[in-house]
């Protein structure tokens, strides 16, 4: 692991700890930047109807997410009814329609698409879902939480994080150099490890099952992968020829015949996710929320299979908007 992905990491965990309270703005202002940029070559009139749009989008996303403690609602949320809420997929013409607006950089067909809808939709769902995993813990917890996965992370005590956080980006490139020349976060990450598998050797048949479904998925996308390598092959002498619109004209017509095979795959993942592999993953922290209650000092204390399981899920339909192509 790269030194300054390593110190980078320890700094998001320690930033979520007001990641909740302020994402919804974040999201707003970047949006609505955004939509200020793609909205520039607009008319006047298009371009207000269109950051419109985009504003209503936002505030319902933002109702959505009302925190916990302000919110019956959001107390009662699990993450099978927030993965429940997941709207049906974009139709195979959308996503064409959506992918010929995108490689013919057509701002606004991009912003009135369904298929835009449907991803801010996603979002808002997964802000939700990140939600739970704090919605129960004050805020002195959830700060000893973070400082407990930072040093997980990078064998630093809690004073070293603090120290290493107020230094310059220069210097703190020198700190962890020396840090990990030592050797010092691989042997605490292996301790860590070491003291982890004796808790987790009980359960490890319930992990193992859990991570059946995700094999079971990647031979699925395996088989629709080697189908499109198939269809791919009509169209690869005219793409590797083609350039500009005409190369997006060929383009959209390979796409057109893999949406149906990406869209049926991913359909299949969501409900082994949803129906399989979640009632598993609530098995397994079941168990594990007791590991992690009396040994928070442990790396299961980063482990939470419910969390890991929505997050794979609400990232599911990203693939519907890739046009793999394929060397010889």
């Amino acid at each position: 692991m790269k030194k300054k992905t390593v110190f980078l990491l320890a700094c998001l965990m320690l930033s979520s700890l007001t990641a909740n309270a302020q994402f919804g703005d974040v999201l707003r202002k970047a949006a609505q930047k955004a939509a200020q940029k793609t909205t520039e070559k607009l008319t006047d009139k298009a371009a207000e109807k269109a950051a419109d749009a985009i504003e209503k989008e936002l505030d319902k996303s933002k109702a959505q997410n009302t925190p916990a403690e302000n919110s019956a609602e959001a107390e009662q949320a699990t993450y099978a009814s927030i993965m429940a809420q997941m709207p049906d997929l974009p139709t195979v013409q959308q996503l064409v329609n959506y992918k010929e607006a995108e490689l013919n950089e057509q701002s606004l067909k991009l912003m009135v698409s369904p298929v835009t809808s449907f991803q801010t939709k996603l979002l808002g769902l997964s802000v939700q879902a990140v939600s739970l995993t704090t919605s129960s813990a004050d805020s002195a917890q959830i700060v000893d939480a973070a400082y407990k996965n930072a040093q997980l992370a990078t064998g630093l005590t809690r004073e070293e994080l603090d120290e290493l956080a107020a230094l310059p980006e220069d210097q703190q490139q020198a700190y962890l150099q020396a840090h990990y020349k030592q050797g010092t976060a691989e042997a605490a990450l292996l301790q860590q490890a070491a003291d982890a598998s004796k808790y987790l050797e009980p359960i490890q048949p319930i992990i193992d099952r859990w991570e059946t479904f995700n094999k079971t998925i990647d031979q699925l996308y395996s088989q629709t992968e080697s189908q499109c390598k198939e269809i791919y092959k009509k169209y690869a002498g005219q793409l590797s020829k083609a350039t500009g619109k005409d190369r997006n004209k060929t383009l959209i017509k390979y796409y057109s015949e893999i949406a149906p095979l990406m869209r049926t795959a991913v359909q299949q993942a969501l409900k082994i996710r949803l129906n399989e592999q979640l009632p598993v993953a609530e098995e397994i922290e079941q168990q594990m929320a007791p590991i992690r209650a009396q040994h928070q000092d442990i790396i299961s204390a980063l482990l939470n299979y419910p969390q890991l399981t929505v997050s794979q899920y609400f990232t599911e339909p990203a693939r519907l908007l890739d046009i793999p192509e394929y060397g010889e």
